[in-house]
């Protein structure tokens, strides 16, 4: 498997876990962005978009500062201002990824070629 094809995987992955990270705000938005669930997807998708692109290109670095939670803290903050912020930088993150498959599968049956050969 080459790595462009890893990276697909990981990406469609990733794409597909958008609802349920999206799920679990209902419960504790402002303590999601620091769970272990959330922190992984967030690493995996950045290491799976820097392995396409490079850890220093734009496309990494701009999903790298998505933001997801209220820049500014203060007291009394409402859940649905955590849901707001965070539901927002879900529907950035999921739009930057299907680019990012999309571009990866008009070249898929190129990866797929040299496979063949």
């Amino acid at each position: 498997m080459s790595t462009n094809s890893g990276s697909f995987e990981q990406l469609t992955r990733a794409l597909e876990a958008v609802p349920r990270l999206k799920e679990l705000a209902w419960r504790s938005p402002e303590r999601v962005v620091g769970s272990r669930e959330f922190q992984k997807w967030r690493e995996d998708t950045t290491a799976a978009i820097a392995g396409r692109y490079g850890p220093e290109s734009a496309q990494a670095r701009s999903f790298a500062g998505i933001q997801y939670a209220p820049t500014h803290f203060y007291f009394g903050a409402s859940d649905e201002t955590y849901r707001e912020v965070y539901f927002r930088g879900l529907d950035v993150a999921a739009s930057t990824v299907r680019s990012v498959l999309e571009e990866m599968g008009e070249h898929r049956g190129d990866d797929d070629a040299d496979l063949k050969a």
